[in-house]
């Protein structure tokens, strides 16, 4: 047991170390892990700002090709959400009106020493392995929805046809799921990007294949302890009420990060929109760190850190997103590469330099494949590695007909 009360110093490091073994890359499982903290929270916890309480709902898509390890990151973890008994699960598959209607019936209320004696909201977590079964259009009406109750706002329904109306006053939604590219590609219309519910999701791109011996025992013994360790700590979460506060440290470093524009932030066009509600998602993050590693509901300088490094890992990986999804895909970048080489070899008469190669390629590919397109073009004779007067290497583009037998 550790001092602050819990079993493991950090839930989100323990989910990840429990996960270790698994084909996922760590990326996938450090944000599923972060998804199930908000989830275990609802809206038992918040932090005072701006003139209202604002609550640790997330929406978090995993992005990757197929087999990468999206379902993998979620597998353990739903598990341990789905064992709380006072939470409530959603289906994966839903309309906007059904959203509306299994977030209805997600009602909570909390006993509280006080005036009224409970506190009362409608809390509901959705897990979708595959995006694409809920949302296997860009249906207006629910993505209004989960666009509203991001920003808290009530829901106010009648149902033609029906004498029914539904009013919920506090509505929460958790909302982790998981999807390719090309889903997001081919189902978001154009201006998708500047629309409400991307532009409040967290998408976590990975398209590094994480290979794993299919005999391997895992690096961590006992991994029965640390399960039933992080199945106690979730429940302890799910149970914790109350405001959280700042120190004067975080908050100073959370107002001069404000201040100085929120630096530093992502630059990618379709990205505009989401920029703007970069502070917000820190906020909450901030409040997930904190809970995840103690009980004592304070947010220190350490879990602004924390919030802030998840915040710009994630964002490092972003613009791969649209990179992955344009068609055409490796060899068309190859094909442009060449080009870009052969064209500047001409030019200047002297091998390229690689780090000149990579900054090109970097901005039609995701990173993780830059050095593999180098490698093949290089084994394909498409390039070829030579050394300048200097003895420093570099490349220089295969003749046409080489390039044609690399393909």
């Amino acid at each position: 047991m550790t001092v602050n009360g819990r079993a493991l110093d950090s839930w989100i490091e323990g989910y990840l170390e429990f996960t270790d073994i698994l084909p996922s890359p760590p990326i996938l499982r450090k944000w599923a892990a972060i998804s199930f903290v908000a989830a275990a929270m609802e809206r038992r916890i918040w932090v005072r700002t701006m003139g209202s309480d604002l609550y640790p709902g997330l929406y978090v898509i995993l992005v990757g090709p197929p087999g990468i390890g999206k379902g993998e990151a979620m597998k353990f973890g739903s598990s341990m959400l789905r064992a709380i008994s006072d939470l409530h699960i959603g289906p994966s598959d839903m309309t906007g009106a059904s959203l509306i209607d299994a977030l209805n019936e997600a009602t909570r209320r909390i006993i509280v020493i006080g005036d009224p004696p409970y506190v009362e909201f409608n809390s509901l977590t959705v897990l979708s392995r595959e995006l694409g079964v809920l949302i296997p259009a860009w249906e207006p009406t629910l993505l209004n929805n989960l666009t509203d109750i991001w920003d808290g706002e009530m829901v106010d329904q009648k149902r033609r046809g029906r004498d029914l109306r539904i009013k919920i006053l506090h509505p929460q939604i958790n909302l982790l799921g998981a999807t390719t590219p090309s889903y997001l590609n081919g189902v978001m219309p154009p201006g998708a990007w500047d629309q409400g519910f991307i532009s409040r999701t967290i998408l976590i791109y990975s398209g590094e294949r994480t290979y794993r011996d299919p005999f391997e025992e895992a690096a961590t013994p006992n991994l029965g302890i640390l399960y039933s360790g992080l199945s106690a700590d979730l429940k302890a979460i799910a149970q914790t009420f109350g405001k959280m506060s700042f120190t004067p440290e975080a908050a100073e470093a959370i107002r001069a990060w404000n201040k100085g524009g929120c630096q530093p932030e992502p630059s990618a066009s379709r990205l505009l929109y989401y920029n703007t509600r970069r502070l917000t998602q820190l906020l909450k993050l901030s409040m997930i760190s904190s809970i995840s590693r103690s009980t004592n509901l304070v947010i220190t300088l350490e879990n602004y850190a924390e919030a802030l490094n998840w915040l710009i890992e994630a964002e490092t990986y972003m613009p791969d997103i649209f990179k992955a999804a344009i068609s055409g895909g490796d060899s068309t970048a190859m094909e442009d590469t060449w080009q870009f080489v052969w064209t500047l070899f001409a030019k200047e008469r002297n091998p390229i330099a690689e780090h000149r190669i990579v900054h090109f390629l970097k901005e039609r590919i995701p990173a993780h494949s830059v050095m593999r397109v180098i490698e093949i073009m290089v084994k394909s004779k498409m390039f070829e590695i030579v050394t300048d007067k200097n003895g420093i290497a570099g490349y220089k583009p295969g003749s046409k007909s080489s390039r044609m037998e690399g393909h």
